[in-house]
């Protein structure tokens, strides 16, 4: 009987505590670029090298919204600073800290960071119409696949 509370003891804290990575994802985007999501904070663009890797970051952590037509890809970011209530290094979005990006992925020329004023006027200049809406990231998400 012991063998077997212990056994249900360990499925219960598992199942408590979750496994790292389950919530991990990719999204596509136009011009072989994809949002990756590699942990809660860890949201960045990046350029897709193959099914599951990806360059070095173009557009830092954490990318919370996107937005994307013909030519460019939008996005805002949050900054990060240390959890106050952590003493780890740990984390988390400065919601006082955030930027916007516009990548050309034509010929990947990228614009950033503005502030709202510097990313108006960019979209101006780049003839990037208003009703090209940012979108929250997570509503987007689709899982990583594992290495084939």
């Amino acid at each position: 009987m012991s063998k077997l509370y212990s056994k249900m003891l360990v499925f219960f804290i598992m199942m408590l505590t979750g496994c790292a990575g389950l919530a991990d994802y990719s999204y596509d985007l136009p011009g072989d670029y994809s949002i990756v999501r590699t942990s809660a904070h860890q949201v960045t663009i990046a350029p897709k090298i193959s099914e599951s890797n990806w360059g070095s970051d173009i557009i830092p952590k954490k990318v919370t919204e996107v937005a994307w037509d013909d030519n460019y890809i939008l996005a805002k970011q949050l900054g990060l600073m240390n959890d106050p209530s952590s003493s780890n290094g740990y984390q988390i979005p400065n919601n006082d800290d955030f930027y916007y990006w516009i990548i050309e992925f034509k010929n990947g020329e990228v614009f950033g960071p503005l502030d709202e004023e510097g990313f108006i006027k960019m979209k101006n200049d780049l003839g990037i119409f208003d009703d090209l809406i940012l979108k929250n990231v997570e509503t987007l998400k689709q899982p990583i696949s594992s290495s084939k």
